[in-house]
């Protein structure tokens, strides 16, 4: 394994054996390396470049490659102290940024693409099967043209893993977008969207796709407010699914446009927030909307200790009896073991009597058998398709609003402690429905 070093005001032999005789660019000395070696790259290397730039690793999953933004005039070789965050490569004008090594990591580096008004793609990953993580740095397109992206994957290169941890984006035009094609992470990043330029929307997946799973973990996306969409679908997408988990928003900010047909993925996000509430929570899907309730609750009912809560279920004239919507899951621990177990929720809606049980059920997943964890599945909906349908159970409990109250229950033999997995399938179309989701096990 060999140290590389890399400074662009480097007046040496640029063979990357010192700090005097560095490389001048990350791409010179990723085409020199081999996999293991470490890349070192100075604080103050500032490197414009007036050509496509190809970053390729030799890194493998035993010995990956590290591309490092350290204090040159700190320790050789460099130690923790002198860790850095201020390297800089660009490219100008349509000169393209491309990533197309394997098991590699790059820390402290700021990428920008293109200059001007011309248009110039930054694609992270464009090569099948390969593996990147990007740490404490930034991905930026430095030119105004609309066309331009930043491209995570590539649509017709097959499979790609993409970590970004604290790095933030920057856009020179409000229809450039970053394209997904990959599978990605994107945690723990301040400010996460820089910049004077704020897209309209900050991830989109292009039609032609092989699918897209994005996930944000404990990322501030809040630069994004009114008139902004922080995933937008796009027609004839396949698959393309984004979670947010505890990140920051802006109040204002679309969360996800709605898929425009079945298959196309959506969205679900947990404990995301413009403010100080721990409990906003959702799904959006072809089908409906699921978000949460502080108005319409039921008394008694679900509470983070301070919050009464209640999920709102919003269906779509897509849903229907054979092709609902599916909430998220409720989870409740299950003790009970080899005698029968009665799961109830409670609801209400204003569609006058109560909801029949092809309309809205409800479905439990359990430990069934004793031997594996496979699950067992038990519902309250019609036992066929040719059986009739039958009303829900009324109700007598209190209610914030709405009229119309009711109850969903499923009796099962669970037969191994753990947790029950409910889930409320609602089918009837343009309905609104309310649900509690304090599961009660009696």
């Amino acid at each position: 394994m060999t140290l590389r070093y890399v400074r662009s005001g480097a007046g040496g032999a640029a063979n990357g054996t010192d700090w005097a005789n560095a490389y001048l660019t990350i791409a010179a000395a990723l085409t020199a390396s081999a996999a293991g070696d470490t890349i070192y790259v100075s604080e103050d290397h500032a490197a414009s470049l007036g050509a496509t730039q190809t970053y390729t690793s030799p890194g493998t999953a035993a010995a990956p490659v590290r591309v490092v933004c350290v204090n040159h005039s700190g320790s050789v070789p460099p130690v923790s102290a002198d860790i850095r965050t201020t390297a800089a490569e660009s490219t100008t004008t349509s000169n393209a940024m491309t990533f197309a090594g394997d098991f590699v990591v790059y820390d402290g580096i700021i990428f920008t693409c293109g200059s001007g008004s011309s248009s110039a793609i930054m694609t992270v990953l464009g090569v099948a099967d390969k593996i990147i993580k990007i740490r404490n740095g930034a991905l930026r397109l430095g030119t105004s043209s609309s066309t331009a992206s930043i491209a995570l994957g590539n649509n017709s290169a097959g499979g790609a893993s993409i970590e970004m941890e604290n790095t933030t984006v920057q856009f020179g035009h409000v229809s450039q977008k970053i394209t997904c094609a990959a599978e990605v992470l994107w945690k723990d990043t301040p400010s996460a969207v820089t910049g004077a330029t704020i897209p309209t929307a900050l991830f989109a997946v292009a039609a032609t796709n092989r699918g897209a799973h994005i996930e944000c973990r404990g990322v501030d996306l809040s630069a994004l407010g009114s008139g902004k969409t922080i995933f937008s679908n796009t027609a004839a997408q396949i698959a393309a699914q984004l979670v947010l988990n505890d990140c920051k928003i802006d109040t204002a900010v679309t969360l996800c446009s709605r898929p425009g047909s079945r298959g196309e993925g959506g969205l679900d996000y947990f404990r995301v927030d413009s403010g100080g509430t721990n409990y906003k929570h959702g799904r959006i899907r072809f089908e409906g909307t699921q978000t949460e309730e502080t108005t319409i609750v039921r008394s008694g009912g679900a509470s983070d200790n301070t919050t009464p809560i209640a999920e709102k279920i919003v269906t779509t004239a897509n849903c229907s009896e054979h092709f609902p919507f599916k909430s998220l899951p409720i989870a409740i621990w299950n003790d009970t073991t080899g005698a029968s177990v009665t799961a109830t929720i409670e609801g209400i809606w204003g569609g006058g009597a109560v909801p029949n049980n092809n309309d809205i059920w409800l479905e439990v997943e359990y430990l069934g058998s004793a031997s594996s964890p496979q699950a067992s599945f038990v519902n309250d909906t019609k036992a066929d398709p040719l059986a009739a349908n039958a009303g829900h159970t009324s109700s007598s409990e209190t209610w914030g609003g709405s009229t119309t109250k009711f109850k969903m229950a499923v009796s099962f033999t669970p037969q191994q402690k753990g947790l029950v997995m409910a889930r409320v399938i609602a089918a009837a179309a343009s309905s609104t429905f309310y649900v509690c989701p304090k599961v009660a096990l009696s």
